[in-house]
């Protein structure tokens, strides 16, 4: 159930992309099914609900959540664990990496132990002491190391109101190494990003290689709405893999209405985005064409998101990329 603080429908695609979620969350998490419905309150603003510099909360035994939307399927990962336990630095980075984001973060030893970061206080939390990068970063290289089986013999601690030295217990436990091992592998070994689980949901482009059309409708379980920055309007992405770069030349086409944002996702720290509802701004060097508009764009090579938005249902939009191909190699001594 959502209730909303604006008259826009909520378009298909994203009600079957929240419903999806709770299913994937607890076969995932080996969590009982819930026949009760999880309340969404999808608001601009939830300072008056959850307090000053969040952008949503959950609130444990009551199966109601509020949120600005782009937190959205963070708060379901709580609300499926629906857990009272203290155990923030764990809790908030499952909820991170379930919630479909990328994860971009530099451990270092200086900035402290996780083991030490398991101790955050209530006091800490709420003061804004918890890093949700390092937490993330953390628990998706648990995830990578351990999978499905780390994270039920976490989220179990979770809900059983496990503290800090007991969570400690239990990465022991799933490792077979001591926690002074845990953290020298994780220092030495672990990425500095990981791309989000919410990436294998976005359809790759028939763009740059050729062009691509979408069709954007509200009832369509492929178009999703309202815009994750907000306004109404609906979208659809796709994923560009640009096998070489260079000058391309970029034209979107279609009716009235409609558009294509092309970014670069997960930029650097603090710039990262969930694919599947992805914001624009992570990416400096972002581009917005309106329909009937072109432009040349230095494209690197690697993966882009093109996002196919519109501001009426029943739209349709395409985009082409052209990209030259290489000046052919002359042959020696000519």
């Amino acid at each position: 159930m959502i209730g909303t603080a604006f008259e826009e429908r909520i378009c298909e695609g994203t009600l079957q992309q929240f419903d999806r979620h709770v299913d994937a969350l607890e076969l995932e998490l080996a969590r009982p099914h819930n026949d009760a419905p999880i309340v969404v309150y999808w608001l601009d603003d939830v300072t008056e609900q959850c307090g000053e510099g969040r952008s949503g909360c959950f609130f444990p035994g009551t199966r109601v959540l509020f949120s600005t939307g782009p937190s959205i399927t963070h708060e379901i990962v709580h609300a499926v664990l629906d857990s009272t336990a203290k155990t923030y630095f764990v809790e908030e980075g499952m909820a991170e990496i379930y919630s479909g984001v990328d994860v971009w973060y530099r451990p270092d030893r200086d900035d402290g132990r996780p083991l030490d970061k398991l101790r955050l206080t209530k006091e800490a939390y709420r003061s804004g002491r918890l890093d949700y990068a390092a937490a993330a970063h953390f628990m998706r290289f648990v995830h990578d190391r351990k999978g499905e089986f780390g994270m039920r013999r976490l989220a179990e601690d979770i809900v059983d109101g496990a503290d800090a030295p007991a969570l400690a217990e239990t990465l022991e436990g799933i490792f077979g190494q001591s926690i002074d091992e845990i953290e020298d592998d994780y220092f030495d070994d672990a990425p500095v990003y990981y791309q989000g689980f919410a990436a294998a949901q976005v359809p790759l482009s028939r763009a740059p290689e050729g062009g691509d059309h979408v069709h954007l409708q509200c009832d369509d379980d492929g178009t999703r709405g309202p815009l994750v920055q907000g306004g109404g309007g609906l979208y659809s992405v796709r994923r560009l893999q640009v096998k070489r770069g260079g000058l391309a030349t970029i034209r979107v086409d279609g009716e009235a209405g409609g558009w294509v944002e092309l970014l670069r996702p997960a930029r650097g720290p603090g710039l990262v985005t969930n694919w599947s509802m992805p914001r624009a701004s992570v990416d400096p060097r972002a581009i917005h064409l309106e329909v009937g508009e072109s432009t040349q764009h230095e494209l690197e090579r690697g993966v882009y998101l093109a996002i196919f938005g519109a501001d009426a249902d029943d739209t349709d939009v395409s985009l082409e990329v052209d990209l030259p191909l290489p000046s052919p190699v002359s042959p020696e001594g000519t």
